[in-house]
């Protein structure tokens, strides 16, 4: 029997889909383990390539990049720790003389509106009402945060291990996998998987540089505008500006808290704040999605916005993260697979 490649293409990616929902099923408790490998994989890999090409074994490539990794990071945490502590410390400590601050914030608003605008409002009721939000909202972070790092506390301690393991062995294991498949489908395999794995590097390409960029732009402005801890708010904006569509808005919470935990909170360096965020947000809009990620994925709004949406539901945190790789990849690799059966002809498939 003779198959419409669409179909036989719709077949094949809905085996794929229900193997990934397997995996992902199975595999949910190091998720986040795996995740964080395979970046670190990709990133490590083409040092690794390079130490192979200058006659050095795979195992001892692989073990000089993996121990000058894990030494960085230990001596890296070693530094930044005693300042990190500190300053948490210190955030602490005003964080529990926050209804205070908010009440003179309130007080300030109150008086420049009723000097420029002849209205105004009670003070102490917006703060009383503005606390209580916030407490609210911060003992459920607070909870979920701790349960969530309690939940990956120990995988992370898995992440050099199978880092090392996909370093050293991922290729031989791919290639296993590639043998697997009957042979008239053999070359689709490889054809499909360079594609994707192509296409979805240049899409992580995209995202790192864009959230790099984020980072230093906001940094930079949040340090001409005197905010504490500039470095800190902006690494956490490049961050949370990799959620499509509510990371922006969610970014602007974390440099207000701060001004209004800062020694002298004031209207001024919230509006500051607020438009350190904006500008970057129009730089990122303008620039840096048309000419570094959307030459990489073109999806739909809509699919993206639902595809954001349910992951968070499912996977939280991480699910808003990965749910536009993941979307990207599924579409690649449906294409490829429509243009393989189109190319191999029915005959040769059927």
């Amino acid at each position: 029997m003779i198959m419409h490649p669409a179909s036989l293409a719709g077949i094949v990616f809905t085996l794929i889909l229900a193997v990934i929902w397997l995996f992902v099923f199975v595999a949910s408790p190091i998720l986040f383990t795996l995740g964080l490998s395979a970046m670190f994989y990709a990133a490590l890999s083409p040092t690794v390539d390079n130490l192979e090409r200058r006659d050095v074994g795979k195992g001892a490539a692989v073990s000089i990049v993996m121990v000058v990794v894990v030494v960085l990071m230990i001596a890296l945490t070693a530094l930044l720790y005693p300042t990190v502590s500190q300053q948490f410390e210190h955030f602490s400590a005003r964080a529990s003389q926050l209804d205070n601050r908010i009440l003179a914030l309130c007080v300030q608003i109150d008086t420049w509106s009723r000097a420029h605008l002849g209205t105004g409002f009670d003070p102490q009721v917006v703060a009383v009402n503005a606390v209580q939000s916030l407490s609210a909202k911060a003992d459920a972070t607070s909870i979920a945060v701790r349960s969530y790092f309690s939940e990956v506390a120990f995988s992370l301690l898995l992440v050099p291990l199978v880092t090392f393991f996909l370093l050293k062995d991922y290729r031989m294991l791919r290639s296993d996998m590639m043998q697997a498949l009957p042979n008239r489908y053999f070359e689709l395999g490889w054809m499909v998987y360079n594609v994707a794995t192509g296409q979805l590097q240049n899409y992580a390409r995209g995202i790192f540089i864009q959230a790099i960029s984020m980072s230093l732009i906001c940094t930079a402005g949040f340090w001409l505008a005197d905010i504490e801890y500039a470095p800190v708010l902006g690494l956490l904006v490049g961050l949370l500006n990799l959620i499509p569509f509510f990371g922006i808005s969610l970014a602007k919470i974390p440099p207000v808290v701060v001004v209004l935990l800062s020694d002298q909170p004031d209207f001024i360096s919230i509006v500051l704040a607020l438009v350190v965020v904006f500008v970057a947000q129009i730089i990122d809009n303008i620039y840096l999605t048309p000419n570094v990620v959307a030459r990489s994925a073109s999806l739909h709004p809509l699919t993206v916005m639902i595809g954001v949406m349910l992951a968070g539901y499912y996977y939280g945190f991480i699910g808003l993260i990965f749910a536009v790789p993941v979307i990207f990849s599924m579409k690649v690799i449906y294409l490829e697979l429509l243009r393989g059966f189109r190319h191999f002809g029915p005959k040769r498939i059927s």
